[in-house]
């Protein structure tokens, strides 16, 4: 999946007067890509590219080793795209465009599911067709709240991503160290950047597409996916023992119950896609306990794909 990224940089369009710096970061005890990484140089001779390896292990303590290494080679400006995932081959034009429209500190864009690979069952592709329809509809929100003015509402991830560098020259921010192997760096960071007064924004143009192994393409691990990020979220945004907070939390769960019943019903009638969303909600609810209740989930501590 890598090398596929790394391909989808080199057709990238490249506007007049922009000079790339290519910063691979691999989140391991030892180096492994040594081979991926020259390949890449070959492709992009006219660009610079660093490989570094991050041994503290967690995805918050590689995206700070990248924020840190793109400081130091005195850039302009920051992106950020997964190791799973291919960017169209206006994606920087895109989020440049957007970014200096405002003058933004922060521009994110959709991640989009690629089709489902060839091995993928047919409960496989059920599950996939769930989860794309959630994706799309949360980016048809995300277009909504673009169209009334209301950008700096969207939540940003960083799986399609630019930042100012000197926004977090200027803030000292960083993505949250203590969050581990469980994931939420990006949309901490989006909430912190926010309290900074950082003028944030979104674009539907900039496109990447997500590869999504057989191994993602099951109940159990949106259910997994839902409960860990839930458990993330409620554990940051309430003090524990807060009577507000568990009041909140109360009818937070009573309307994914509602949500969750809704979805087991009308599964029949919509060819199972609802009990994707079932499961997300239910994970949902169980992380949302869990958070609360203090305990978080190493989300990343098991990862898939090739």
């Amino acid at each position: 999946m890598l090398s596929n990224l790394l391909k989808s940089y080199s057709r990238m369009n490249v506007p007049d007067g922009v000079r790339l710096h290519f910063i691979i970061i691999e989140n391991n005890e030892t180096a492994s890509l040594g081979q991926a990484i020259e390949d890449f140089r070959e492709q992009v001779p006219k660009s610079s590219v660093q490989y570094e390896l991050e041994t503290q292990l967690g995805i918050a303590f590689a995206r700070n080793r990248a924020l840190e290494a793109a400081l130091t080679s005195d850039g302009d400006l920051l992106t950020f795209a997964d190791d799973d995932e291919v960017v169209a081959e206006d994606w920087l034009e895109q989020l440049l465009a957007a970014r200096d429209a405002q003058d933004c500190d922060i521009v994110a864009s959709p991640v989009r599911f690629a089709p489902p690979p060839p091995a993928a069952s047919r409960w496989n592709r059920m599950v996939w067709s769930g989860m794309n329809r959630m994706n799309r509809n949360s980016e048809a929100k995300s277009i909504r709240l673009l169209e009334m003015g209301k950008a700096k509402h969207i939540k940003l991830a960083t799986g399609s991503w630019m930042g100012k560098l000197e926004f977090f020259r200027r803030t000292g921010l960083r993505f949250d160290n203590t969050l581990g192997l469980a994931g939420g760096e990006d949309w901490q960071l989006w909430t912190d950047a926010l309290k900074l007064g950082a003028c944030t924004t979104w674009t539907p143009h900039a496109i990447c597409h997500e590869t999504v192994p057989v191994e993602r393409l099951t109940l159990q691990y949106q259910y997994r996916r839902s409960r860990d990020h839930s458990s993330i979220l409620i554990k940051r945004r309430n003090s524990k023992g807060s009577k507000k907070g568990w009041l909140q939390l109360f009818a937070s769960i009573l309307g994914r119950i509602w949500t969750l019943s809704y979805c087991i019903l009308a599964a029949p009638l919509t060819g199972g896609r609802t009990l994707v969303r079932a499961a997300s909600c239910l994970g949902s609810i169980v992380g949302l306990l869990q958070g609360r209740l203090g305990y978080t989930s190493p989300h990343y501590q098991m990862t898939s794909g090739f």
